[in-house]
């Protein structure tokens, strides 16, 4: 179906109410009022230029619920969900995070975004999905690796010795076979929450900085360090119950 593309002046020259009506709509196929996302995020670099804050405030949001839209059905689409995060919002959250991040520091990304709003969500939206699968082999063959490691115990430092709970007195069968090792995964992201794993597994499995941390996910370095000390807090106490 053919239809007109609103003209980026006259979309600018609506007053708030009128242009958040627009916004408002969703039918893009057969809409002829629906304002693409390329527009939206023209409009968003535009706002940010002029310091706008109340207009980047505003299309950002709008924005940000685009983008959680697409980012809902391709998780579903390319097994993220549930075979890589357990949790559909989770995982829709996470990769809605991550393109806008991309949008906001790549000046490549937004000009192709402009343009090709929806090419661009799929190209990072498969990044994305690389780097979670690449995040769950490196994972899995630090499990292997610390079955067969001799260092000592230091939750601070690596956490592949923190879910292996290696204390001289751990049971040996707690380390014999991958499915148990899964499990102690599993009871990690049982007591931490989504952002103290997050954190947890950017630092000890990836390696991250604390101040890359931050930057990545848009928070201080207190606040990293303060998700970092909670985890370690409850995974002592996990490592407790586990040596029962």
């Amino acid at each position: 179906m053919n239809k007109q593309v609103p003209d980026d002046a006259a979309i600018e020259a609506l007053d708030v109410r009128a242009l958040l009506a627009r916004l408002a709509r969703t039918d893009w196929e057969n809409d002829p009022h629906f304002v693409p996302d390329e527009l939206v995020f023209r409009m968003f670099g535009r706002a940010r230029k002029t310091k706008d804050e109340a207009r980047v405030g505003m299309l950002s949001r709008v924005l940000s619920r685009r983008l959680l839209s697409l980012a809902g059905g391709f998780v579903v689409r390319s097994g993220i969900f549930p075979g890589l995060i357990g949790d559909r919002d989770q995982a829709a959250e996470e990769l809605a995070q991550y393109v806008w991040d991309c949008l906001v520091k790549r000046p490549g990304d937004a000009a192709h975004a402009e343009k090709l709003f929806g090419q661009l969500f799929r190209r990072r939206a498969t990044d994305f999905q690389r780097r979670l699968l690449s995040k769950k082999r490196k994972f899995q063959e630090s499990l292997d690796a610390m079955a067969v490691s001799d260092e000592d115990d230091d939750p601070d430092r690596t956490i592949r010795r923190v879910i292996a709970l290696r204390q001289p007195d751990t049971p040996a069968d707690a380390l014999a076979s991958k499915q148990e090792h899964a499990e102690v995964v599993r009871r990690l992201q049982a007591v931490l929450t989504k952002q103290e794993f997050f954190v947890y597994t950017m630092l000890f499995v990836d390696e991250m900085p604390v101040k890359d941390i931050a930057v990545a996910l848009g928070v201080s370095t207190r606040t990293i360090n303060t998700y970092k000390n909670t985890a370690l807090d409850k995974v002592a106490e996990m490592r407790k119950e586990f040596k029962k």
